[in-house]
């Protein structure tokens, strides 16, 4: 079963957390969202939608 949030590629680090970055964007670049659970970061990934929709500093597609 492979777990996907819309707009996000997701990882899962060594340490067991997990992170969303936004698709498309640099590897390189910090997380946009990081959580302990698939829950947690199906929770975050909503409110960083809304920043990049109110925030014109180019991540906004």
């Amino acid at each position: 079963m492979t777990l996907e949030i819309p707009e996000f590629d997701m990882t899962k680090n060594p340490d067991g957390s997990l992170e969303a970055r936004r698709k498309g964007g640099p590897a390189s670049d910090p997380a946009d969202v990081t959580g302990t659970t698939i829950r947690d970061l199906e929770l975050r990934c909503p409110a960083a939608r809304v920043v990049w929709s109110l925030t014109p500093d180019g991540r906004t597609k």
